[in-house]
């Protein structure tokens, strides 16, 4: 399940904008930031691709992001800790934008307001759609649960 991206949303100014600040490397595997850790920045995926992964009633979710994705908004909004683990699925450029210059965005630049809103609301679909997956994945191992118990009597 992809999360939107910021340059599907958003003009190529914007997104310019974010980019050309110093970029570093993630090795395939690197860890971006982990859920519980405590928010500091967002991370653009200036290219590669990470894998956001949540523990969550003993199953794992996991989301695909894609090149100009922007992860941590909800962490960083919220003033909350990261609620997954960001992984570099391959190797992978980002850009880390701090807090500061996030809300100096969100001020300066109309577009990212509206870029934001996008994010979060896709976000919010897909997260659905992973717990739907799983409610569903865990009914159906319930059931089996309830049909081999019925078989063992």
């Amino acid at each position: 399940m992809p999360i939107p991206a910021l340059e599907t949303i958003a003009d190529h100014d914007l997104v310019d904008t974010i980019i050309y600040r110093s970029a570093e490397f993630i090795p395939r595997d690197g860890i971006l930031f982990s859920q519980g850790e405590p928010a500091d920045c967002l991370y653009l995926i200036k290219a590669g691709e990470a894998s956001l992964t949540m523990q969550a009633g003993g199953k794992e979710v996991r989301i695909r992001a894609g090149q100009f994705s922007l992860l941590g908004i909800p962490a960083i909004v919220g003033n909350q800790p990261y609620s997954m683990t960001a992984t570099a699925s391959s190797d992978t450029e980002i850009c880390r934008l701090s807090s500061i210059t996030f809300n100096d965005l969100l001020r300066t630049e109309p577009k990212m307001q509206q870029a934001v809103l996008f994010i979060l609301a896709g976000e919010v679909r897909v997260a659905r759609q992973a717990l739907t997956e799983l409610s569903l994945w865990s009914e159906a191992g319930d059931a089996s649960i309830r049909d081999d118990e019925k078989k063992q009597s």
